[in-house]
């Protein structure tokens, strides 16, 4: 993973600010592709920050493994889950290879728009693989990404050509999807899709995103 994403996410006020977020809510879109995952699901989020997802999702029912890049966030977000007596455990990684064995997950969620922190196309197309290896067969895949249709109508000062920069330290960017571009790597990597499009967060005003939702053939 690059040098940029990793550093941001070590540092002390991007950590506090995932302290911040309710780990009880998921988004519209997140709620509507979990709708789609087996009762009881073994669930594996990558790039699961503070646990936002994660607890949430343990908390219907699912048991889940978070996997972050940034060991600080690890080490807070399990000291969440003892202290929320959750038995969601976080575990870190090199942004590239899944420390699991084969075979060991129903389902694996890139939520967050982490999807468009794997810079470059033979990034992405590795990772996916990678998801593959983890997944038990028909196993669900689903990651979200910033639609770059959106932002060009209400973020343009924020992009150049398809990246999208956020804040005001320019170290770090997302990349930015139309629907078909983001689809056609779950279809290349060996996915069928189940669904996508785009997705509402909470609540109009926070804008949309795209998601896709895809199973191994």
């Amino acid at each position: 993973m690059n040098s940029n994403v990793l550093a941001w996410y070590e540092k002390k006020e991007h950590i506090d600010e995932m302290k911040s977020w309710d780990k009880g809510k998921l988004k519209i879109w997140e709620q509507r592709v979990v709708n789609n995952f087996p009762v009881g699901a073994k669930i594996l989020d990558i790039g699961s920050g503070m646990g936002r997802e994660a607890f949430a999702l343990y908390s219907q029912g699912f048991e889940v493994d978070g996997l972050d890049v940034s060991k600080d966030v690890v080490d807070k977000a399990n000291e969440e889950a003892v202290m929320c007596d959750s038995k969601v455990r976080f575990y870190h990684y090199d942004g590239e290879h899944i420390p699991f064995g084969d075979g060991m997950f129903d389902v694996v969620i890139i939520w967050s728009q982490t999807f468009g922190l794997l810079y470059g196309k033979s990034y992405k197309e590795s990772f996916l693989k990678e998801c593959k290896r983890v997944l038990r067969p028909k196993g669900l895949l689903s990651y979200s990404g910033h639609s770059l249709q959106y932002l060009r109508e209400h973020y343009k000062d924020c992009l150049d050509v398809d990246k999208f920069y956020p804040y005001i330290e320019r170290e770090i960017y997302w990349e930015t999807f139309l629907l078909e571009e983001l689809e056609n790597y779950a279809k290349q990597t060996g996915y069928d899709i189940v669904m996508s499009g785009e997705g509402e967060i909470y609540v109009p005003e926070d804008g949309i995103i795209l998601y896709c939702l895809s199973r191994l053939k």
